[in-house]
């Protein structure tokens, strides 16, 4: 074997073997705190993996549903359940691939979360229920609403995403980005990188939050071990998320909404009055709630004041 390729063999199994050895240290020190327990819930067995869900309280149900990133967790509304608890049977539940439910992999889509939601309304709370859903999961709400509309009764959105965004098609280069982190040494180095607790932070200090004296500990390092769990196989999600299969062409839906239909929308986030003015063009039914000193997660930065609107509405 000549000098180079010995070299070359050497360089590459050195490589291969440090970034194992990356993987397996994200591995236990994103997960070593276990701050998201199933203990303190159940497991709803849905035909595409099992899905942790907690319910407390009683009277009108009121399902309460998270974003859609590998950090995401039930633990979004941590802060609101309590509250909401005393007026409402209260559900929370991690969707697949986030958090304590399973995360297999799929091409997750737009449409998979919309049949998950579906299911888990008529199968586990059987009955018209309220709904309060944070940003691009706003989305499975409106189509799930648009397949049957006996599913929710009030419904409420959190700083949706903009329709244009949702918009966006797979096209060669999503394509890329998706397999490069579907590769199972290298794409889940990859996703290690991006879900690290530097850019969680910085996520928390730039997006999520309006106020950095807001923030603790505790809900990075949640963020950072949902991400992790099922060693680090949110990685499936995020490849979908950057093929853009949880897009979807949301116009059509949200004009035959035909109920009254509130959007919680932060002022301060970037852009975000002009999302709001898109929906409520789109159709009338919409109503505009704006807060200010808060940016994507007011469920978190001021629960509070989220939980008086959720009480006003869902009376």
């Amino acid at each position: 074997m000549k000098k180079e390729t010995k070299q070359f063999v050497f360089f590459t199994a050195a490589t291969a073997l440090g970034i194992f050895a990356y993987n397996k240290i994200v591995n236990y020190t994103s997960t070593k705190k276990n701050l998201l327990s199933a203990d303190n819930g159940e497991f709803y067995d849905w035909e595409n993996g099992r899905i942790f869900y907690h319910a407390s309280g009683s009277g009108k149900p009121l399902l309460l549903i998270h974003d859609t990133n590998p950090g995401s967790s039930s633990y979004e509304w941590n802060k609101m359940v309590r509250k909401l608890s005393k007026n409402h049977k209260v559900y929370i539940l991690d969707l697949i691939g986030c958090g304590r439910s399973d995360k297999p992999n799929y091409h997750y889509t737009n449409y998979l979360y919309v049949q998950l939601i579906s299911s888990f309304v008529k199968e586990v709370i059987q009955k018209k229920t309220d709904v309060v859903v944070s940003n691009i999961s706003s989305s499975y709400v409106i189509m799930a609403n648009n397949l049957d509309k006996e599913l929710f009764d009030k419904i409420i959105l959190i700083n949706p995403v903009s329709m244009r965004n949702l918009n966006q098609e797979s096209d060669k280069n999503s394509k890329i980005k998706q397999l490069l982190f579907q590769l199972p040494l290298i794409g889940t180095f990859a996703y290690n990188v991006m879900n690290n607790p530097f850019l969680i932070d910085l996520n928390f200090r730039k997006l999520y939050f309006h106020s950095e004296q807001s923030i603790n500990n505790e809900m990075k390092d949640t963020f950072y071990e949902s991400a992790h769990l099922d060693n680090s196989n949110g990685r499936y999600l995020y490849s979908s998320m950057m093929g853009n299969y949880l897009n979807t062409n949301l116009l059509h839906a949200v004009h035959q909404i035909d109920k009254p239909i509130y959007i919680i929308g932060s002022k301060d986030l970037r852009n975000n009055t002009k999302t709001l003015g898109e929906y409520q063009d789109a159709n009338e039914h919409f109503e505009i709630i704006t807060l200010t000193n808060s940016n994507l997660y007011p469920q978190l930065e001021i629960p509070d004041r989220i939980c008086t609107i959720v009480e006003h509405i869902c009376e």
